[in-house]
């Protein structure tokens, strides 16, 4: 339980960072919704492996492998946000800023998992408490 109260709090300080990036080009560089959406996705990468590495996960695994991993499932997350974010402007019509918003639920359930159970999972130098790491 702390893992997921510690991812999101990452997730909260990343998604600020993210969504400053998003609405700055949007509002003042005049950027498409899907092309802000890229460059505050990009921005995140970099914040959101470092602080869930050392922060959420605590891992101690080797760095390349988890990063090509987290790569893996940062494209999965951000291709399924990114096709909740097309959905909603063009098929339904939202605003560009809602269907920002929408499509960040998805991807925060979708990387926490996989995150969780994929690319820190064998690295992972701390659990929840009360957990022993044995089966």
């Amino acid at each position: 339980m702390m893992e997921l109260i510690r991812y999101a709090f990452v997730g909260v300080l990343n998604t600020g960072l993210g969504y400053a990036v998003i609405f700055l080009c949007m509002g003042v560089l005049d950027w498409s919704p899907v092309a802000s959406n890229i460059a505050g996705y990009a921005v995140g990468f970099v914040v959101s492996f470092t602080l869930n590495r050392s922060f959420t996960f605590r891992s101690k695994g080797p760095a390349r492998r988890e990063l090509r991993r987290f790569l893996l499932i940062f494209a999965l997350a951000y291709l399924a946000n990114l096709a909740v974010l097309v959905l909603c402007v063009h098929a339904m019509g939202l605003d560009g800023g809602w269907a920002q918003v929408i499509a960040g639920f998805g991807y925060f359930g979708l990387s926490f998992a996989l995150s969780k159970y994929y690319v820190f999972a064998e690295g992972a130098g701390h659990r929840d408490a009360g957990s022993t790491g044995h089966v």
